[in-house]
């Protein structure tokens, strides 16, 4: 699975590319360019959103099953501190609870349960898991298990303990998501205003301060000039903008930058897509 994920990674970033380079060296010469003043913006952005799109959804399906597992192992927790306080051994707490569903969580639960079944030292099972799961407070939580068992501690104490940690923190983000929403509308409205300023800019006050300007408004000696203000550089703003406006978001919303990936992708491509598309109507005032 994993190895499918790395090959659809390299795989849209090459084709992404391509079509990029295409429309930048290719598609000028080999089209009129009424045309390609048309498809230029499109080509573009398709090419972007394959090179983008599908490897930060896998890098965010990451995020998804990270969270997902912090989830079910809280879950888990509470399980098997009941079964050690019932009076089971390690095996048979653990064998009890690798018959539950623990969603993406219980293949490990069932692997571990396995490997202490077959002789495996509980800690050497317990690393194990730990180093097959990417989630930095279950590992943390595993490391705390470990020791305690290493040193002879309680180990039902230090499990109830781990448990009770792990649901304050989801608890904590929880709040913080919800607390958060108006912050991320606002967000999004300061984005969509800049767009709304960039474009009238574009549409209607630079062609009006320059030699052609066709809005019936006075130009200046040695105003400005197209040249001074092309499109890419508009279009350089609402990436930039819209890439960092969402991992903001993102941060805000669910405290993490990795969470604020799809934010920046509905920034960058409705941003980028409503410029591109007013930079090409004709505006005329009568």
């Amino acid at each position: 699975m994993e190895l499918k994920k790395y090959i659809i990674e390299i795989v849209s970033v090459i084709i992404g590319s391509v079509i990029i380079l295409l429309n930048i060296f290719v598609f000028p010469a080999a089209m009129p360019e009424f045309i390609f003043d048309i498809i230029q913006p499109l080509m573009n952005m398709v090419g972007a959103m394959i090179a983008i799109i599908p490897p930060v959804l896998v890098f965010y399906s990451r995020y998804k099953e990270n969270k997902e597992v912090e989830k079910e192992f809280t879950i888990f927790m509470s399980d098997f501190t009941e079964a050690i306080d019932s009076g089971m051994t390690l095996p048979m707490a653990l064998k009890y609870c690798s018959g539950k569903d623990y969603g993406i969580l219980t293949k490990h639960v069932q692997a571990v349960a396995s490997q202490v079944n077959w002789g495996v030292p509980f800690r050497e099972a317990l690393k194990i898991f730990s180093n097959k799961i990417e989630s930095l407070p279950v590992r943390r939580a595993i490391t705390t298990i470990i020791e305690t068992y290493k040193v002879g501690g309680k180990i039902s104490d230090t499990l109830k303990a781990v448990g009770e940690s792990l649901m304050e923190i989801n608890k904590i983000k929880a709040e913080r998501s919800v607390s958060v929403q108006s912050q991320i509308l606002t967000s999004y409205l300061i984005f969509f205003v800049f767009i709304f300023i960039l474009v009238i800019l574009q549409s209607f006050l630079i062609p009006a301060l320059t030699p052609q300007g066709g809005m019936g408004v006075p130009t200046m000696s040695g105003g400005a000039t197209p040249e001074m203000f092309p499109p890419e550089l508009f279009v350089n703003f609402i990436l930039i903008q819209g890439f960092f406006a969402g991992l903001a978001t993102g941060k805000m919303a669910e405290g993490s930058v990795v969470a604020g990936v799809k934010h920046s992708i509905v920034l960058t491509v409705i941003g980028y897509s409503i410029f591109s598309v007013a930079s090409h109507v004709q505006f005329s005032l009568f």
